[in-house]
């Protein structure tokens, strides 16, 4: 084959370990609920404050307030799913092995 690897990387045990599929479907569930977070984000928001909405900003020239676990969510969302597929990235790198390509 021209051009072609000569090697093919393949998990040491022949699956990904259980723990890294685990982390795999959570990190995409966690990315679903992140984009869809960020579609429906000013639905979130108050224009007054009140307990629960307490952290506020500022769209359209008009106050906003919500939960501050939704703006944290909002604002380090991305790098959250970044540091995440990091993680997983990382564990592939050594979880897998070297052969030749048959």
């Amino acid at each position: 084959m021209l051009g072609g690897r000569v090697y093919k990387f393949v998990w040491v045990d022949g699956k990904p370990p259980r723990y890294w599929t685990i982390c795999a479907i959570a990190l995409l569930l966690f990315a679903l609920g992140w984009l869809t977070l960020a579609h429906f984000f000013l639905r979130f928001g108050l224009t007054h404050p009140d307990a629960m909405h307490s952290s506020s900003r500022v769209f359209d020239d008009k106050v906003y307030y919500f939960p501050a676990a939704v703006l944290w969510l909002h604002d380090y969302g991305l790098f959250v799913v970044m540091v995440w597929m990091f993680v997983l990235a990382l564990i592939m790198a050594f979880h897998r092995r070297m052969v030749p390509r048959t």
